[in-house]
């Protein structure tokens, strides 16, 4: 009998080690991808957030333009502000279309109040499912 065989390290033995490696690796797999998954579904939550708290925000600043309350400087930055911060949480939220484009179109124009608080109030829907998965 060989050197091998005696140590148990024939082609029955490697056999068995590769499979119970093989069967790791693929649990390990799972669960890198459901932790990836988790960890989309976490950012989109964010920026969900971040973007009704965003628009209901500039609806607040947009109030006080209306009535001569907030000099044009100060409303112009929160404007430009409130973009930028849209304009990231659309990107982060490529998978959900209908709310990236939502975000999308205040990117440009003069929305009102009234239009910025009907598309935060379009997103919670989303929120609370996100917040379910």
């Amino acid at each position: 009998m060989g050197i091998h065989a005696r140590l148990g390290c024939g082609t029955e033995a490697e056999n068995r080690h590769f499979s119970a490696m093989r069967a790791r690796i693929a649990l390990l797999f799972i669960a890198f991808a459901l932790a990836a998954c988790s960890s989309q579904a976490d950012k989109q939550l964010e920026a969900v957030k971040s973007a009704r708290s965003v628009l209901a925000e500039w609806a607040l600043v947009e109030d006080q333009a209306a009535g001569d309350r907030a000099q044009a400087t100060y409303t112009d930055q929160m404007r430009q502000l409130a973009r930028d911060e849209l304009k990231t949480d659309a990107t982060e939220l490529a998978q959900q279309p209908a709310a990236a484009a939502l975000l999308q179109q205040f990117r440009s124009g003069s929305p009102g109040a009234a239009a910025l608080k009907q598309a935060e109030s379009e997103l919670e829907p989303l929120e609370k499912r996100l917040e379910a998965s």
